[in-house]
């Protein structure tokens, strides 16, 4: 009976299957999924564009495609979902497609976005018709356009002053969205000038900052780049300028340098130094060994034809000649009467050492020469005469006297000589020399002391370094005095000192103020930029010429040939 019932429940189970299974065939309705044109989303959603690596891919995208017959893909790109200005940035004729760090970049400048980071850009393929879904990227780009030169305005004029030397001549301004943006980059921005027409062949530097949109150039700064530039002194000229903007990824060493349109500018220059030089010197073996060096020279002075050399001779004899050379068609005087007139090619004039003024009269050939020497003497100095004076020289390039001298509390005066027949000092402390006249009060420290002769006047203009060379190459490190340079007056409103035929042995060596380790620079990247405290520079043995170039502080630089 037991078995009969189980037999009976099983088949009216079997039956409700039945029944249940044909409702559910009745019931569901089985789909495929409609065919589509699927653009994946990336396994990156963040794309930082380094400019240091354009070639590499920014991106790769890849989509599925059941629904067209393949063929041409377009990618398009837009910074806004719903495409109304999409472009199209390039195709492809597989399923996937890949942008250079460049390309990318390049696109996404081109739709004129003004920021650098988090720029949303949505892509989307179209094929046959068929458009696909969108996805989304946030970019990060770096700068492609260029700086804009705001002020000076093209065509603008300057007419530049001497008297104003040290003045604002303009404010160089320029705008730059990467400087408003929150990128962090280090930006180096170079105000450049060249001869209009010239293409900048050969830039010269104005002025240089960093991460500023501003560079303020003096009349002295502009002078010197528009005569730098080709535009002689004491004349007006055309001077095109333009802005360099560079970023250095300092990973890779790679430079981003973008260049600004220039602007053209008209400037009036004016003459910083003068020219006194002429072709005629003094020779012989009271001067200079009879040509062994260079002959002493002769300088223009406010009479024509009338020349004079401030030498400092030996017992000996001399002559005058032209362009260090006794071959035709240069000339050569002696004196066959040691009457002070000249003969050419005459007797040897005899000399005894000492400090002279020689002049020439080439208008009469007739000469004369006296005992000169203008100096610094008193207890700031050298305890008013206990030492030799501290001697001037002579700025052909000023027709002042200069010199740089250390002094310490006290008074001075400046007499020829070394004597006190003819000396002067400041009545009214006001720079102008009283003959005979009051104590010069001065405090310790080091100055450039100038006394120009022709309208009586003299500053003494303090400054911190006096600048020297010193290493193993040369006095093993400070056992002896360091090779002094000296101020180039050619550039006198630069700060450029100069030392020229020193012998090196090999070693090393680096440059410093004062004969002092407080301030030394040496060169840590070999770049002829001189670092604080910077490696020692290295040399082999010769005989060279160093230029030390201070004019920026923030940039100083050295030269050696």
């Amino acid at each position: 009976m037991n078995t009969f019932i189980k037999k009976l429940s099983f088949l009216f189970l079997s039956l409700a299957l039945v029944f249940t299974a044909c409702e559910n065939e009745e019931t569901l309705n089985l789909t495929s999924p409609d065919p589509a044109l699927t653009l994946q989303q990336p396994g990156i959603s963040t794309v930082f564009l380094n400019f240091s690596l354009p070639d590499n891919p920014a991106f790769t995208i890849t989509w599925n495609d059941d629904l067209t017959e393949g063929g041409t893909y377009n990618i398009e790109m837009d910074t806004a979902a719903d495409f109304g200005a999409a472009s199209t940035i390039g195709t492809s004729e597989t399923n996937s497609f890949t942008m250079t760090v460049s390309e990318f970049n390049n696109a996404i400048a081109n739709t004129g976005v003004e920021t650098f980071k988090d720029i949303p850009v949505y892509m989307r393929v179209l094929a046959n018709g068929t458009v696909s879904n969108s996805i989304l990227m946030l970019a990060t780009t770096y700068p492609v356009n260029a700086p804009v030169i705001t002020t000076p305005t093209d065509g603008a004029s300057f007419v530049l002053s001497i008297d104003n030397n040290n003045d604002l001549a303009t404010s160089v301004t320029w705008t730059d969205p990467i400087l408003d943006s929150s990128l962090d980059m280090d930006i180096e921005y170079v105000v450049e000038t060249a001869l209009a027409g010239t293409d900048f062949a050969l830039p010269i530097e104005a002025g240089n900052i960093r991460n500023l949109s501003t560079i303020d150039l003096t009349h002295a700064q502009l002078n010197a780049a528009a005569i730098q530039s080709g535009i002689e002194p004491d004349t007006t000229g055309d001077l095109d300028m333009r802005i360099t903007a560079t970023i250095t990824d300092i990973s890779t060493g790679s430079v981003l340098e973008r260049i600004s349109d220039p602007i053209k500018i008209t400037v009036s220059t004016y003459m910083t130094s003068l020219d006194l030089s002429t072709p005629w010197g003094v020779v012989g073996s009271g001067a200079n060994d009879w040509g062994a060096t260079p002959d002493l020279p002769f300088f223009t002075t406010e009479t024509e034809g009338v020349l004079a050399a401030y030498v400092n001779l030996i017992d000996g004899e001399i002559k005058f000649r032209q362009n260090n050379s006794w071959d035709a068609p240069n000339i050569n005087y002696g004196d066959n009467g040691a009457d002070g007139t000249l003969e050419e090619g005459g007797a040897n004039i005899p000399v005894t050492a000492g400090s002279y003024k020689i002049t020439m009269d080439l208008n009469t050939l007739t000469y004369t020469i006296e005992p000169f020497s203008l100096g610094i003497v008193g207890g700031a100095y050298n305890d008013w005469g206990a030492t030799p004076d501290f001697m001037l020289d002579y700025d052909q390039y000023s027709d002042v006297f200069r010199g740089i001298v250390t002094l310490i509390d006290g008074e001075m005066k400046f007499r020829m000589n070394n004597d006190w027949g003819t000396n002067w000092g400041d009545d009214g402390a006001d720079g102008t020399l009283d003959e005979g006249g009051a104590n010069i009060v001065v405090t310790a420290g080091i100055y450039i002391a100038t006394v120009n002769l022709n309208d009586m006047t003299y500053t003494l203009e303090p400054i911190d370094y006096v600048w020297g060379l010193v290493g193993g190459a040369y006095n093993e490190w400070g056992a002896t005095p360091d090779a002094q340079f000296n101020r180039d007056w050619s550039r006198p409103f630069d700060d450029i000192w100069i030392l020229n035929d020193v012998t090196l042995i090999d070693g090393e060596y680096k440059f410093r103020a004062n004969n002092d380790w407080d301030v030394n620079y040496g060169d840590d990247g070999g770049d002829g930029i001189l670092d604080a405290g910077g490696a020692n520079l290295v040399t082999t043995a010769g005989t060279y010429s160093f230029v030390l170039d201070f004019t920026d502080p923030t940039k100083p630089t050295y030269t050696k040939k």
